[in-house]
């Protein structure tokens, strides 16, 4: 007795050190990830594989701490190794197709938000069906050893996550302390980054042994747990009852009128699920007839909420299309689908235990659940690109118009996709539908790159040109607006409709007219861009402000009045230009004046 008790000690002794030497590792890992981010070193050089070295060193020493110990050194080296290969597919998709964070950014080292919640969704599961697996030896475990392992590493995990969090409080409070009497190394320690990414793996690390020897601590938090989220279905199960039974006399148009009613209900299903698993718990232990009673009505409910979402996501798809969020809400509908099928099935059913089948259906929906999140975050079933895919199918096939379709969703929001689809979509020819579907790609495509001025077509089709029947210069148009250090805005990006406004009028009363540009701003009043040419070239000259309504109105209509030799003639640099120091707030009459107003205020740029 006394040698297998010297051996069990030994062991755990082991397992303690290979974990805190896991959480050293993986703090060091990430210090240096981080110190390459800032001094653009490698593998920071190389973008995807510096995204893909984050995501799988934040996750799966994870997977070590928490197996040691646990799961036998093989399988655990196989299944971190499988889930390193996954998690790096997902970061390094994620940076090559730039698709959660809209537009392809090849310097981004950073995997989205959204890969990093989903990864660890599909680690926490897969450890949980890996871990049970290899303690019974058995492909599929007994259901009780998947509860087992699932809740108590999720209150594991949780406990761990609050001592990291109290330890840091007590560091930072100690610095403080120290800086009350002239101290500020302990300070600066802290706030080192060699100090902290270390500390805090190992703290990690640590609070997973503490609590891993602390059985009986770690089940009575989660009993409690469970108590508690149990005595909460009733609560959830009877507002989804008063629910349905309120569609019968409100429709389902309010719910469909809303562009979240689907996520609602999918949400509230998801709920549902969650607590009936936590009130059906391993499956052996004695359920109150309430909860019996409670959990049988939520999973028939189930089944409406699943078929209203999918009845809204229907009608979203059939007249809008497919998106990137519309995917991800199908796949959710699909999952929970599953889990309403079989949740059903166990309510009706008399014969055996209470809700018996669930086991088999959280077993093999977690493996769907896996699945789709492998589909999704993957060039496989990416959402970006089975939207881009369908999106661009019903401009194709006139079921969008071309006026009607949204080009910043190519522009912006699908990454690679979308620039490929918009290049697409810029060489079409022939008929005028794809003339017209042309012209806008090209416009997307110059959208995403603001920095470049507009080709002369499009630079003609964004300005609204006053006064009525006057025309841009075609000089101006076809002018190479890249050299110029100062251009304004409408000559280089894709504005809303109507924003860009050019009035083409000779205020200096050389018989040639002025080109002005601006932008509205809202309030009434107009600033413009004064560009005159010269020896060729159009450059810009000054700016004028049109304060009153009633001023910019007149401007439109071309109604200006040239007084020659009054108010201050400036030259600056061979360029004459005069200002009307008199153009105030009040509007008050002006010697130079549109309407009776004061029209402008010549401001020479330096």
């Amino acid at each position: 007795m006394a040698e297998a008790e010297a051996r069990d000690e030994a062991a755990s002794r082991t397992v303690a050190a290979a974990r805190l030497a896991t959480g050293l590792l993986q703090g060091v890992a990430l210090y240096l990830l981080s110190e390459a981010q800032h001094r653009e070193a490698w593998p920071a050089s190389a973008p995807p594989l510096h995204a893909a070295l984050l995501l799988v060193f934040a996750i799966c020493p994870l997977i070590i701490i928490g197996g040691l110990g646990r799961i036998r050194l093989i399988p655990l080296a196989a299944w971190t190794a499988i889930a390193a290969a996954v998690l790096a597919v997902f970061a390094w998709h994620d940076i090559a197709a730039g698709i959660w964070d809209g537009l392809v950014d090849p310097k981004r080292l950073v995997p989205a938000v959204q890969v990093f919640f989903f990864a660890g969704i599909f680690v926490f599961v897969g450890h949980h069906l890996v871990g049970p697996a290899d303690e019974s030896r058995r492909l599929i475990a007994p259901y009780p050893l998947y509860f087992d392992w699932a809740w108590k590493d999720g209150v594991q995990i949780a406990l761990s996550a609050a001592f990291v969090g109290v330890l840091w409080i007590a560091l930072e409070l100690g610095g403080a302390l120290f800086a009350l009497i002239g101290i500020d190394a302990v300070k600066k320690i802290i706030e080192q980054p060699w100090f902290a990414f270390p500390v805090t793996g190992v703290a990690f690390a640590a609070a997973v042994q503490l609590t891993d020897v602390r059985v009986a601590l770690i089940r009575g938090v989660r009993t409690v747990g469970l108590v508690l989220l149990s005595w909460l279905l009733p609560v959830m199960t009877v507002i989804v009852l008063a629910f349905l039974a309120a569609l019968p006399f409100t429709g389902l148009a309010p719910l469909f009128g809303t562009r979240s009613g689907a996520s609602t209900v999918i949400s509230a299903s998801a709920a549902l699920i969650v607590l009936l698993s936590a009130a059906y718990q391993d499956g052996e232990t004695m359920i109150p007839a309430p909860l019996r009673w409670a959990g049988r009505a939520a999973a028939l409910a189930l089944v409406p909420l699943v078929l209203i979402a999918a009845d809204a996501l229907w009608q979203r798809v059939g007249e809008y299309g497919l998106t990137p969020a519309r995917i991800e809400a199908i796949t959710c509908a699909v999952i929970g689908a599953g889990f309403a099928g079989g949740y059903a099935f166990a309510a009706i059913r008399r014969n055996g235990p209470w809700m018996r089948p669930l086991e088999l259906t959280n077993l093999v929906m977690a493996r769907v659940a896996m699945l789709a999140i492998l589909l999704l975050f993957s060039p496989i079933a990416d959402p970006a690109r089975l939207a881009v895919d369908d999106q661009v199918g019903r401009l194709l096939a006139g079921k969008t118009a071309p006026d009607k379709f949204d080009f910043d969703f190519l522009t912006y929001k699908s990454g690679r996709y979308g620039s490929e689809a918009l290049a697409r979509l810029a060489a079409l020819k022939g008929a005028p539908h794809n003339v017209q579907i042309a012209t806008l790609a090209v416009a997307g495509q110059q959208a995403q790159h603001p920095e470049q001025p507009l080709p002369p077509a499009l630079l003609a089709k964004s300005l609204n040109v006053y006064p009525q029947g006057a025309a841009i210069p075609a000089s101006f148009l076809n002018q190479d607006w890249s050299h110029d250090p100062d251009y304004q805005p409408c000559l280089t990006q894709i504005t809303l409709p109507g924003r860009c406004d050019a009035y083409v009028l000779d205020i200096d009363g050389d018989g040639a007219p002025e080109v002005m540009l601006t932008q509205e701003t809202g309030s009434g009043g107009l600033t413009l861009d004064v560009y005159k040419q010269s020896s060729g070239r159009w450059s810009e000259i000054g700016q004028l402000q049109a304060v009153c309504p009633d001023s910019v109105a007149a401007l439109r209509a071309g109604q200006v009045k040239v007084v020659p030799r009054t108010g201050v003639d400036v030259e600056l640099a061979g360029r004459r230009l005069m200002l009307i120091p008199s153009a105030n707030e009040d509007c008050s009459p002006s010697p130079v004046s549109v309407a009776g107003k004061p029209v402008v205020v010549a401001k020479p740029r330096n």
